[in-house]
C-alpha cells in the first residue's frame, strides 16, 4: 500500500494477488461469466435428479486417456466438475483441451479445460470449466443464466450473509477432499466493502479463503465461492501454482522482523478522492496518510529485506534512491497548441514527432470522443496502428495506440503492445535484432524528459517515486504533489526498453485545485499518523506470491512464492489493506469509494413512522441515502427526478461508484451529462424502463410526482403497458370512489391489483403527491414482485 503499490495493482490485477475485496471484484464480475444464481439447493437437486441427460452421455466427447504431464483423464476431469456442480447435467459437454491453451500467460501447472454448451432452439450459449491435471481439484467452475435462471423459487426465505457462507464452506469442503479446519483462513464477504447488494435482481454473497501451506497462509492459494440468497452456489474459482515453496522456517525472528518494519516504516500525507472509482466529474478530495513509498511491502524473512511483490526480489538501495527524486530535464516543458480542435492527421502527427512508430505501421483507425480524467469537457483522439506487412510468424502480433486531447495536443497514452500467444513464434524483425542497449541512468534521462515534454507543469507537480527492473525493459514511475501534497493516484509511467525506446507512456491525471481541501494542514500530526499505523499493522510470517503475469513487451515474469514476514491488519489474513487514516478524523477509510459507508448510515428520523421498515429496508440496499446527519425525510414529496434516482440504485445501488463514461450526449432535452440524474436516466433505459433516449422530449425531473404518475411508471417497468389499455372503464375501478378522476385506469387497476400501490379508504387520490416513505412502500413490494411475473427483472443477471 504505497504510490509504487499503485503500479503494483495495475499489474498485479493479472495475478492471485487480487485476494482483496476491490481485486476480487474486478477479477469475478470482469472474468467468469455466469457467476450469479437464483435457486435453493432443494430446488437445484430436485431439477438435476428429473434430468433426462445421463452422465454418460454428458462425457461423449472425453475418454479414460491420461496424457503425458496429467495424472488424470479428461473423463475425470469432466467427472469432478459434475460431481461439485450437478446442475451442469443440464448442459451438454462442447469440448476439451488440455493444458489450458487459451490462458496466457500459461499457467505453471497443467490443467483440463472442459467446454459446457446450453442449446436453445436455434440459440447456443457456451462456457467452460477447468480442472487441475495433476491433483483433479476443480479450479473454475461458473454457473451461467441460461441454467440458473430456470431454477426459481417462491419461497420469500432469504438468508442472510452469514447463513449463505454455510453453503459456500461446505461446497469448500467437498472441492477439497481432506481439508481440515485450520488449513484456511475466511476473508468473508469480499464485496462487503466495495459493493452494496441490490434491492433488485439476484442477492449474491461472494466469499474469499486464504488456504495454507505447511500452516502458513498463501497468497498463492485462494478461492472464491458465489452464493445467493437462496443459498445456491452459482460459482467457485480457485487459484493454485506449480512453484516450489520454501522451507517454513524463518531464519529471522519475530521480533527482528517487527524492528527492521518498524525502522523502514513512514507515511506521507495525500490527497486521496472520496472515491476513487467513479467518474472524477466533481469529485472531492480529502487529506489522508498512506504509507509512504515501500513501507508496507512484505519482508524476506530469512534476510529482511523489502520484497518487491511483482518480482520476488529484493528492493536494492538504488531503487529507494529513486523516491520522490525532482524532475531536471534538458528538454522545453509542454506547451499546449493554440487552441484549435485537432484532425486526425495533426493527431498523428503528435505522436510521430514524440514516438518513434516502427517501420511499416500504418494508421488503422481513429476516432474522436469525449474526454475523461484530465479533460471530461475536451475531446480525444484514440488513435491505432497496425503492421500487416510483418514476417508471417509475426503478422498482428503488434499494435500501437495512443490518446491526443484533441484541444491541448496533450498526449495521454501510447503504448507499443507485443501480444505473445501460446505456440506463437516470437521472431523479431531485422532491424530489432541488433539493437544498442542504455544504462539505467540513461533510461532514467529519457524517461524524465518524455514527461517534462508531454505533461503541463512536469517539473513544479511531478517527481520520480519508483523504477521496476525487468529484463529488456525499466518502468519509471512518477507521482503528482500540488501544494506539497501527493495527489493519490495522479501518476504518469513511462516504460523504455533497453534499446532506448519508449514502449509505454501513460498518464491519469483527473484533479484540479477546486476540489482539493483548502486547509493543507493536517489536524491528526504525522508523529501520530505513524504510530497509528504501527499499532494497527503487525507482521504475519506467510507465503506471498509473485509473478505470473505478462509484460506489454510479451516478456512473461515468471511465478514463484516467497516465504515473508507480510504486514497486515488481521492476523488471520494476509490480503492487502485498502485502507488509509483520515488526516483530520482518525478514521480508517477504504481507498475504493465511500458507497458502501454512505449505504449503512443509520437513519436518524424514521423511528416509529408508519413505513419504517421499508424505510430502513431502502437505506440498506442504498436505494435512499441518508444525509450526513442520517435524515431521509420520510414525509417530504418526492419528484420524478427522485424517483428516478431510486429506482436505478435499486438496480444498481453501485451506478455512481464505478467510472463507466460520463456520457457526451444529452439524453432528453432536460437530461444532460450535466444533469444530476443523468447515470439514472441512463441505467432506466438500459433496462428499457424509460423509452429511448430523445433529445427532444421532455422527462421533467424536477417536478413533483403524483400517484397516477408513478402507477403509469409502475406499469412501465412491468411491460404491461399494452395490457393497461385493456382497462379504460370506470367499471374496471369498481371500488374506487374516485374511478372518474383517473386518466390512466388500466396502469392504477394494475397497481392495485399487484399491491403496489393499494386505495386509501376506498379512493385512489390520482392527483396526490407521493412521498419518500410512499416510494419505498412501492418499492419494497416491487422487489418481492421479482419472480412472480413473467417480465419483471426476468433473466436479469447483476453484477
Amino acid at each position: 500500500m504505497s504510490f509504487d503499490w499503485n503500479f503494483n495493482v495495475r499489474f498485479k490485477m493479472f495475478t492471485a494477488k487480487a485476494a482483496t475485496a476491490a481485486m476480487a471484484t474486478l477479477l469475478l464480475a470482469s472474468q467468469t461469466p455466469g457467476f450469479a444464481g437464483s435457486a435453493s439447493a432443494a430446488t437445484a437437486e430436485q431439477v438435476t435428479e428429473s434430468a433426462p441427460v445421463e452422465t454418460e452421455q454428458q462425457l461423449g466427447l472425453t475418454d479414460n486417456e491420461v496424457p503425458e504431464g496429467a495424472k488424470i483423464s479428461s473423463k475425470q476431469a469432466s467427472e469432478n466438475i459434475l460431481k461439485l456442480f450437478p446442475l451442469l447435467k443440464k448442459a451438454t459437454i462442447s469440448s476439451v483441451r488440455f493444458d489450458s491453451p487459451n490462458s496466457y500467460p500459461p499457467p505453471d501447472y497443467k490443467a483440463w479445460e472442459i467446454g459446457f454448451q446450453i442449446v436453445e432452439g436455434n440459440h447456443t450459449m457456451g462456457f467452460s470449466a477447468s480442472v487441475h491435471a495433476g491433483t483433479g481439484e476443480v479450479l473454475s467452475v461458473h454457473l451461467p443464466s441460461e441454467l440458473l435462471d430456470k431454477q426459481s423459487t417462491d419461497s420469500d426465505v432469504k438468508l442472510t450473509k452469514d447463513e449463505a457462507e454455510v453453503h459456500a464452506e461446505a461446497l469448500l469442503f467437498k472441492a477439497i477432499p481432506g481439508l481440515k479446519e485450520n488449513e484456511y483462513a475466511s476473508l468473508g464477504d469480499v464485496y462487503q466493502s466495495t459493493a452494496q447488494q441490490s434491492l433488485f435482481g439476484r442477492t449474491e454473497y461472494r466469499y474469499g479463503y486464504q488456504l495454507k501451506h505447511e500452516g502458513l497462509l498463501s497468497e498463492a492459494e485462494t478461492i472464491y465461492i458465489s452464493v445467493d440468497e437462496s443459498g445456491l452456489v452459482t460459482g467457485y474459482s480457485r487459484s493454485t501454482t506449480g512453484a516450489e515453496y520454501p522451507s517454513s522456517k524463518s531464519a529471522a525472528s519475530e521480533v527482528k522482523a517487527s524492528q527492521r518494519f518498524e525502522e523502514q516504516f513512514d507515511v506521507q500525507l495525500a490527497y486521496i478522492s472520496t472515491d476513487r472509482l467513479s467518474s472524477p466529474k466533481g469529485q472531492k478530495y480529502y487529506l489522508g496518510y498512506m504509507p509512504k513509498n515501500s513501507s508496507m511491502v512484505p519482508l524476506d524473512a530469512n534476510t529482511l529485506e523489502p520484497i518487491n511483490e511483482m518480482t520476488g526480489k529484493a528492493i536494492g538501495d538504488e531503487d529507494s534512491l529513486q523516491q520522490n527524486k525532482p524532475l531536471n530535464g534538458s528538454v522545453a516543458p509542454f506547451v499546449a497548441a493554440n487552441g484549435q480542435k485537432l484532425n486526425a492527421q495533426q493527431a498523428e502527427n503528435i505522436i510521430k514527432k514524440n514516438f518513434d512508430i516502427p517501420k511499416g505501421y500504418k494508421l488503422e483507425h481513429s476516432q474522436l470522443s469525449k474526454g475523461e480524467y484530465a479533460s471530461p469537457n475536451n475531446q480525444v483522439w484514440s488513435l491505432s496502428w497496425s503492421n500487416r506487412n510483418a514476417n508471417v510468424s509475426y503478422m498482428f502480433m503488434r499494435d500501437i495506440s495512443a490518446q491526443v486531447d484533441a484541444l491541448t495536443g496533450q498526449i495521454y497514452s501510447y503504448s507499443l503492445y507485443q501480444r505473445v500467444e501460446p505456440g506463437a513464434a516470437q521472431e523479431k524483425p531485422a532491424d530489432e535484432n541488433e539493437t544498442k542497449s542504455v544504462t539505467r541512468t540513461q533510461a532514467e534521462k529519457l524517461a524524465i524528459n518524455k514527461v517534462i515534454s508531454l505533461v503541463p507543469s512536469a517539473s513544479e507537480q511531478f517527481r520520480l517515486s519508483s523504477v521496476l527492473e525487468f529484463e529488456g525493459a525499466r518502468t519509471f514511475m512518477f507521482q503528482r504533489y500540488m501544494n506539497g501534497i501527493a495527489v493519490m493516484d495522479d501518476t504518469v509511467q513511462v516504460q523504455v526498453l533497453k534499446d532506448g525506446a519508449i514502449n509505454e507512456f501513460y498518464t491519469r491525471i483527473a484533479a484540479t485545485p477546486e476540489q482539493l481541501p483548502g486547509n493543507t494542514k493536517p489536524a491528526i500530526s504525522y508523529e501520530k499518523a505513524k504510530a497509528t499505523y504501527l499499532e494497527a499493522f503487525k507482521l504475519t510470517l506467510a507465503y506471498s506470491r509473485y509473478g505470473g503475469y505478462a509484460m506489454s513487451t510479451g516478456q512473461v515474469v515468471p511465478s514463484g512464492v516467497n516465504l515473508v514476514y507480510q504486514p497486515t491488519r488481521d492476523g488471520n489474513s494476509i490480503s492487502a489493506s485498502y485502507e488509509v487514516l483520515d488526516a483530520n478524523t482518525g478514521e480508517w477509510k477504504f481507498l475504493y469509494g465511500s458507497g458502501s459507508a454512505t449505504a449503512n448510515v443509520e437513519p436518524s428520523d424514521i423511528s416509529g413512522h408508519v413505513a419504517e421498515a421499508a424505510l430502513r429496508n431502502m437505506t440498506q440496499h442504498a436505494v435512499i441515502l441518508a444525509d450526513e446527519q442520517g435524515r431521509v425525510f420520510p414525509d417530504r414529496v418526492i419528484t420524478k427526478g427522485d424517483w428516478f434516482t431510486y429506482l436505478a440504485r435499486a438496480v444498481n445501488p453501485n451506478m455512481d461508484m464505478y467510472y463507466s463514461g460520463n456520457g457526451s450526449e444529452k439524453l432528453y432535452a432536460d437530461i444532460t451529462p450535466e444533469s444530476p440524474y443523468y447515470q439514472a436516466v441512463r441505467t432506466l433505459i438500459d433496462q428499457r424502463w424509460l423509452a429511448g433516449a430523445d433529445s427532444e422530449t421532455k422527462l421533467n425531473p424536477e417536478e413533483e410526482m403524483t400517484r397516477e404518475e408513478l402507477a403509469v411508471l409502475l406499469v412501465r417497468i412491468l411491460r404491461y403497458e399494452k395490457l393497461a389499455g385493456f382497462y379504460t372503464l370506470p367499471s374496471d375501478l369498481p371500488n374506487l370512489a374516485d374511478a372518474s378522476a383517473i386518466n390512466n385506469k388500466g396502469a392504477v387497476s394494475l397497481s392495485i391489483k399487484l399491491g403496489l400501490l393499494p386505495s386509501i379508504e376506498g379512493r385512489f387520490m390520482p392527483a396526490r403527491k407521493v412521498t419518500v416513505a410512499e416510494a419505498a412502500q412501492v418499492l419494497e413490494r416491487l422487489a418481492k414482485l421479482q419472480g412472480k411475473t413473467d417480465n419483471f427483472m426476468s433473466g436479469n443477471r447483476l453484477y
